[in-house]
């Protein structure tokens, strides 16, 4: 009988209380976690704490979009160590980061429809190279024609252009490609088989791209966009929101134009590379001058570079990237 209470009182009796199932943070959750720290760690008390902190953020494209670091900009509560890191963070990434390219040579006098040459509706953008070492390389051929990034039609290469540099190294697009079939060297273009297909390629790097040699630059029509969006930041959220510029070193003020001394001297070299007075061809001081942009690259993703110096490296920096992308004929991307 008292086995049969007890199985009774056992059966009577509430059950345990179930523990609540805690949620495993999601990897966002982690990424937003990081990102509150280093924003913290840009007010440091250590100066190479906050250096730190902020080459980590402007190299962390993938994990922390520029929307978070311009939603922190909105928010009070940051003092003006932190705004200014932000800021310059911003700075880096849209001025001086390694954006997506895939690695490919565009005419600029392409045909002005593929299907003039293929049989094809859409406009696009023709590849006439390759470049080896890059992620086209795998996937693309000469002659093909992209029509489409990620079901965005292509008109013209600073389409391709522009929706390529909005992504960072290591993203994945989709291409949608047309590509003449092979053996039709004897057929009328207008009945040649055409092959439509998509594809998905890995970004490489606007780094690597430049390195890859050649005489032909680096294609950057969102540039001039990218420097006003900086402006418009600085203005709104800089120390003292204003239209006026903020002030160069002196250095800098100095080399308005073409007066520094090493820009005048690469362009010198050119005036006389075109007339044939000078030592080397002007493919070969293309060359030389895409290693020199290289080195000031390699230079400028240090951390210890003092500001001044940072500052005037970058100045010199994109100055030649302008002057070599007035020198091609062809465009890489």
């Amino acid at each position: 009988m008292a086995y049969v209470l007890l199985l009774i009182s056992m059966l009577q009796a509430p059950a345990p209380p179930v523990a609540p199932t805690v949620p495993a943070p999601s990897a966002e959750r982690m990424q937003e976690d990081r990102f509150d720290q280093l924003v913290a760690e840009l007010d440091s008390e250590n100066w190479n704490d906050r250096e730190s902190a902020t080459w980590k953020l402007a190299r962390a494209t993938t994990d922390v979009p520029d929307a978070w670091i311009e939603g922190h900009l909105e928010q009070s509560g940051l003092s003006l160590e932190q705004v200014m890191r932000l800021l310059r963070v911003m700075e880096i990434r849209l001025l001086h980061a390694p954006r997506g390219a895939l690695g490919i040579q565009m005419p600029i006098n392409q045909v002005g429809r593929p299907g003039e040459l293929l049989r094809v509706g859409p406009r696009g953008v023709q590849v006439s190279a390759v470049i080896p070492g890059l992620p086209a390389e795998k996937v693309l051929e000469p002659g093909d024609v992209i029509t489409h990034i990620n079901e965005q039609p292509l008109d013209h290469r600073e389409d391709l252009a522009r929706i390529v540099q909005q992504h960072w190294p290591g993203d994945v697009l989709q291409l949608r490609v047309i590509r003449a079939r092979p053996d039709q060297e004897n057929v009328d273009p207008d009945d040649r088989e055409v092959d439509r297909f998509d594809v998905e390629i890995k970004l490489g790097s606007t780094t690597d791209l430049r390195r890859s040699g050649g005489a032909q630059s680096v294609l950057d029509p969102a540039l001039a966009d990218r420097r006003q969006r900086l402006v418009e930041l600085f203005q709104k959220h800089g120390a003292v929101p204003s239209s006026i510029p903020a002030p160069l070193f002196p250095e800098i003020e100095g080399m308005v134009g073409d007066e520094d001394p090493m820009i005048r001297g690469i362009l010198q070299q050119l005036d006389a590379a075109r007339s044939g007075t000078y030592t080397l061809s002007l493919a070969e001081l293309k060359k030389q001058l895409v290693q020199k942009l290289t080195s000031m690259d390699e230079s400028l993703a240090g951390d210890d570079l003092p500001p001044r110096q940072r500052a005037i490296l970058e100045h010199r920096r994109d100055r030649m990237r302008t002057i070599l992308d007035s020198l091609d004929d062809q465009l890489r991307f």
